[in-house]
Order: C-alpha cells, then structure tokens, then sequence
C-alpha cells in the first residue's frame, strides 16, 4: 500500500534525514544552531511546520522539509548506493555512519528493484507535496 500526507506540527520537529541534510551556518553544534545551509523551511501561517509523510509497503518514511525528501531521491536513485561512512565523512560530522538516514531504512529497500518503485513513488508525493504547499 502506498499514501502520503502532510501533518502539521506547532513545533520544528527534525527528521531522521535533517541532521545530514540541514548544515549548521552559525558555527554552534547541531542541536544549538539557529541558522542552516540549506534553510529549514518556515511555519505555515496558521498551521505550523509541516511534516511530509510516505508510507510504502508498510514503511513509513517522514521528512522535516522538502529539501530532505529530494535527497532521499537522489541518493536512492544511485544504482550504486554510497556507503553510510562515505556520506558520514562527506557531511564532515562525528555522529558515526551506524546512525546513517540511510542504515535505518529497511533491509528489503536496499535492492535495485524495490528502489526504483520507491523513488518513483517518493517522486509523486514530491510533486503533490509542492502543490499542496503552494495552496
């Protein structure tokens, strides 16, 4: 089964993927930063910040912004998968690979096949989230 949505949050909550795609800019730790490369999306007015949902075959994946999302794509979309470490190094922290977005994805999603359906499935909410957002 596949769906998608968006919930709403009065509160920033991060996603598995922020901490690896929202860079500190303010030279704090993480946790403490106020400013990020690229930025956090803000509130919506009256609603709140919104959480971006997609449930495939069971597996719920969210995300803290849109920009989280599109590199979940991207990196998905490699037929190769980088290892966690090489993207641990890459992102220049030392919060270890173990702790990975992408080592906390379900085993049965690793392979190729399954990817490719995930991705084009991701791909779809993208562009509806977009729409939505817009509205």
């Amino acid at each position: 089964m596949k769906k998608h949505w968006i919930t709403y949050s009065p509160a920033r909550r991060m996603g598995p993927m922020a901490f690896w795609v929202h860079i500190e800019a303010d030279d704090t730790p993480w946790h403490q930063a106020t400013v990020f490369d690229p930025p956090f999306p803000k509130a919506v007015p009256g609603k709140g910040y919104a959480l971006f949902f997609v449930e495939i075959d069971s597996a719920l994946l969210w995300f803290s912004s849109l920009t989280e999302l599109r590199v979940c794509i991207q990196t998905l979309s490699q037929k190769a998968l980088p290892t966690s470490k090489v993207l641990s190094e890459k992102r220049g922290a030392a919060y270890g690979p173990s702790n990975h977005w992408l080592n906390r994805l379900p085993l049965r999603s690793m392979g190729w096949p399954y990817r490719q359906r995930v991705i084009k499935y991701l791909t779809v909410a993208l562009v509806d989230f977009e729409k939505q957002i817009m509205e």
